[in-house]
């Protein structure tokens, strides 16, 4: 770290170097939340006959990916295609809850889902779109990261640029943390008392340690269907292998059988991301 970016740190606070690094961005979610606290809603027909309730924000910085981009529009069909009623999601990287919604949707009146978000603005966001849905009942939301132990781990705030995320801190943020609850999955299985028929995995390279605090729910019976984000880019940028992931997945007895990343042919860890259903035989 340069000097200067040093003293610029000292000097600005992360949260407001946040909302100053993409200014245009930033008015655009001052507004929406503005509209919001005014009493405006969206309506969005996500699906053909399933309208979902709207803070602006959710459309605008997360549920349009599920519309707009091939990839992640096949992700989606591929888990509503899954959906079956009474089911249990455990949704961990929910960000602001299309998939947790899904699930309560398309799972019927006793569907079940645990909605897993390290950042505030996301669990903030999850609350009120299940209070605008009518499935505040339904859907349990979780502020915490989902990984090997339980504890408490530091994470970075990425601010508007990156729609609230929080992402694992780098080599360069030093103090600029934010102390966060750390789950694993066979913990939230214990505290909600809820044994998940279908887990969604999107935790930006962090998949192996979901993974190794799983293995009571990922190896029992019956199994869960695994939704999986594998940030291969990301694992390969810090030194790790991608395909150690799948491994892991195999020694829980899990197979791949559907992935969607745009790359038809190309070996599954040699893509940038890959989206993947699996299950155990």
């Amino acid at each position: 770290m340069s000097a200067a970016t040093a003293i610029l740190r000292r000097l600005c606070p992360r949260p407001v170097r946040n909302w100053l690094r993409a200014p245009a961005k930033s008015l655009a979610w001052g507004w929406r939340q503005a509209r919001y606290l005014a009493g405006a809603r969206e309506l969005l027909e996500v699906r053909p006959g399933w309208t979902v309730v709207c803070h602006p924000l959710a459309h605008r910085h997360s549920y349009f990916a599920q519309l707009d981009d091939p990839e992640q529009a096949a992700e989606f069909d591929a888990f509503i295609a899954r959906c079956a009623p009474g089911m249990v999601l455990f949704d961990l990287g929910a960000h602001f809850g299309v998939f947790s919604l899904a699930a309560l949707h398309f799972g019927g009146p006793t569907a079940r889902a645990v909605a897993v978000d390290a950042s505030p603005t996301a669990e903030r966001l999850l609350r009120i779109q299940a209070q605008l849905n009518g499935v505040a009942d339904r859907m349990q939301v979780v502020r915490a990261c989902v990984c090997d132990q339980v504890g408490v781990r530091e994470m970075v705030a990425a601010g508007v640029l990156a729609d609230g995320y929080f992402t694992a801190p780098g080599p360069d943020h030093g103090r600029e943390t934010s102390p966060t609850p750390a789950v694993t999955l066979d913990h939230l299985a214990r505290q909600t008392g809820l044994r998940p028929t279908h887990v969604k995995i999107d935790v930006e390279g962090f998949e192996a340690a979901v993974l190794d605090g799983g293995t009571e729910v990922l190896g029992g019976d019956p199994a869960p269907v695994v939704f999986l984000e594998l940030h291969n880019d990301i694992l390969r940028g810090r030194g790790e292998d991608p395909a150690e992931v799948l491994e892991q997945l195999a020694r829980l007895g899990y197979r791949v059988v559907e992935a969607h990343d745009g790359a038809p042919g190309a070996p599954l860890t040699g893509r940038p991301l890959l989206r993947l259903v699996a299950r155990r035989d």
